[in-house]
């Protein structure tokens, strides 16, 4: 009884091994990871910022928390998104999710405003001409509740570098 028991058990944690694995794996429609050029090769450098995020180059995908981007020089295609949130309503549902468990957040969550998301999301390419030696700037504002992603040639820069051109993909002003 318990070797059958044990053989069962066994069937058991295989198939849940093999799931757990297929769910871990790359999905076909992953993007390919991006390579940065060497260190001691010449490089343009995109400076992330604390609030945005250069999400790919060239259509590759860029590490998560890299707050720095190094780009070979030339012609690329940079995509930047920028999350905007109200801090109030983040702040009412997590307090809620303290106290009140899963429940409680969901009820927080269903008493937002349905006209008042708590967060939005903005995406642009950017495309242009990347200067060796030179750095670029994430930038992202959000006013009034409305995310506003960008690329700068300077820390506070609210313009594009010269050359450049910006194509908003998702959370666009309408």
């Amino acid at each position: 009884m318990i070797s059958a028991a044990r053989g069962l058990f066994f069937i058991l944690c295989a198939q849940v091994c093999a799931m757990l694995t297929g769910c871990a794996s790359n999905s076909a429609n992953a993007l390919l990871k991006y390579q940065p050029p060497a260190r001691e090769s010449p490089a343009a450098i995109i400076d992330v910022g604390k609030h945005g995020r250069a999400w790919s180059v060239d259509g590759t995908e860029t590490p998560s928390f890299a707050n720095t981007l190094r780009l070979a020089p030339g012609e690329h295609r940079v995509g930047l998104n920028c999350l905007s949130y109200d801090i109030s309503t983040a702040a009412v549902i997590s307090a809620a999710a303290a106290v009140g468990g899963a429940i409680g957040a969901a009820v927080a969550a269903s008493a937002i405003p349905q006209d008042k998301p708590p967060s939005t999301l903005q995406f642009v390419l950017v495309t242009g001409r990347f200067e060796a030696g030179k750095t670029y700037y994430s930038r992202c504002v959000a006013a009034d509740g409305k995310p506003h992603a960008w690329l700068a040639d300077s820390p506070d820069g609210s313009d594009l570098p010269q050359g450049f051109t910006s194509l908003c993909t998702r959370g666009c002003p309408h």
